[in-house]
């Protein structure tokens, strides 16, 4: 079962990988042996850990193809789909991305035994971690909307906590970073909340809104390969203090992970559009208000770095050109 995260359901289902990932932990997954992998002249073995940030991921390590430790497996998953999932699990991600990308389809039964209220539980608390309270949600008519800290869905009708921005969307609520959560479904949702709903109220809306669907084949390749663009980020070598000026332009391109059998399928994809998403990425940058008000040229920016990075979006720095000097 693919996961269909232009529905409310959809996204909550893949929240739930967050909840999964715990529950694996809580019943002792971490540092023990989840699956052997062979390739032509190797073994490698798959394991569990907690990195120094305290982020629980996967590891590898080469192994002699012997079975010395057996390998570990859920209480709660059915084993036979549990197997079927992590074999295709990649190393050097994280628990919880490998959850929603390789798990989730194959435990289609378990998810759809999650009754809702535990559903708006797992996706209340992911909002709340990624700052859904005195977080403008709409704005419209001249009023912003928004969840207050006792999670009531509140109005500002004059400006007094936040700046009124017309159609500029720059300040509203946004999740970064995560495949899990489309923010398109939220804001269709949003327009059925009605002020003093509390946000579990909302997110039973959320769970019940679908967008309109679209034949893929309408879509383009890169359409469908670039799921968002982030804003861009500027940054400052730590000589320069002038909070004026940056040194850099990080920009985060998001790919469907889910849709690619591997990392070398999704690379080979992203070399062979790599001039399309770039163009998008400049269009991204020339529009956005920060770097119009440093009042830097679109042309003064070089691209000095593109990565494709471990968890599956693209990473492109932008940095000043060096201003070639007349000596004549």
């Amino acid at each position: 079962m693919a996961i269909d995260k232009t529905t409310g359901k959809g996204c909550a289902w893949s929240i739930a990988s967050k909840m999964i990932a715990k529950k694996l932990v809580a019943d002792g997954i971490v540092g023990k042996p989840i699956v052997e992998k062979t390739y032509k002249n190797r073994y490698e073995l798959l394991w569990v850990y907690i990195n120094r940030e305290g982020e629980v991921c996967v590891s590898s390590e080469r192994n002699n193809g012997s079975k010395e430790n057996p390998l570990w497996v859920p209480s709660f998953i059915d084993i036979e789909k549990w197997e079927q999932g992590v074999k295709k699990f990649r190393a050097y991600t994280s628990l919880e991305r490998n959850i929603e990308y390789y798990l989730l389809p194959e435990i289609e039964e378990y998810l759809r035994n999650i009754p809702d209220i535990e559903l708006v539980s797992i996706t209340r608390d992911f909002l709340i971690e990624h700052g859904v309270l005195n977080t403008p949600i709409r704005q419209c008519a001249g009023k912003t909307y928004y969840f207050n800290t006792d999670e009531v869905y509140s109005i500002d009708k004059e400006e007094k906590l936040f700046t009124y921005e017309g159609r500029l969307k720059f300040h509203l609520f946004k999740i970064f970073g995560e495949t899990c959560f489309n923010l398109a479904v939220w804001g269709k949702a949003a327009t059925h909340f009605k002020v003093g709903m509390t946000l579990e109220e909302c997110i039973n809306i959320f769970l019940k809104t679908e967008l309109i669907h679209s034949d893929p084949r309408t879509l383009s390749p890169v359409d469908q390969l670039v799921l968002y663009i982030c804003t861009p980020i500027y940054e400052r070598v730590p000589e320069n203090r002038d909070e004026a000026t940056f040194d850099r332009i990080r920009i985060i391109v998001g790919l469907p992970r889910y849709k690619f059998d591997s990392w070398d399928t999704l690379r080979n994809e992203v070399k062979k559009y790599k001039n399309e998403i770039y163009k998008r990425v400049v269009q991204k940058l020339e529009g956005d208000r920060q770097l119009k008000k440093y009042g830097v040229p679109i042309n003064f920016l070089v691209l000095s770095n593109v990565t494709l990075l471990p968890d599956y979006s693209m990473e492109f720095i932008f940095e000043l050109k060096e201003l070639k000097t007349d000596n004549h």
